[in-house]
């Protein structure tokens, strides 16, 4: 099936349970669709870090920075 005609027949022949799935999966798609529109990746926030901090900032390292906050 390729083309949305085929599909159309291809629904019109399933039992009801069927179609019922189908709507649910269309529905599901459309909202995780609305929910990040345009957005095709995960967002690099390492890449981010770098362009605002450089390569090697200054101050104490992220390890540091963790450890401290545990005690």
């Amino acid at each position: 099936m390729s083309t949305l005609i085929e599909i159309e027949h291809a629904i019109e022949r399933l039992p009801d349970w069927d179609v019922d799935q189908l709507v649910a999966w269309l529905e599901m798609r459309r909202v995780k669709k609305t929910a990040h529109p345009g957005s095709t990746h995960d967002p690099d926030f390492l890449k981010r870090a770098r362009q605002v901090w450089g390569e090697h900032p200054s101050g104490a390292k992220l390890s540091e920075l963790v450890s401290s906050s545990r005690d």
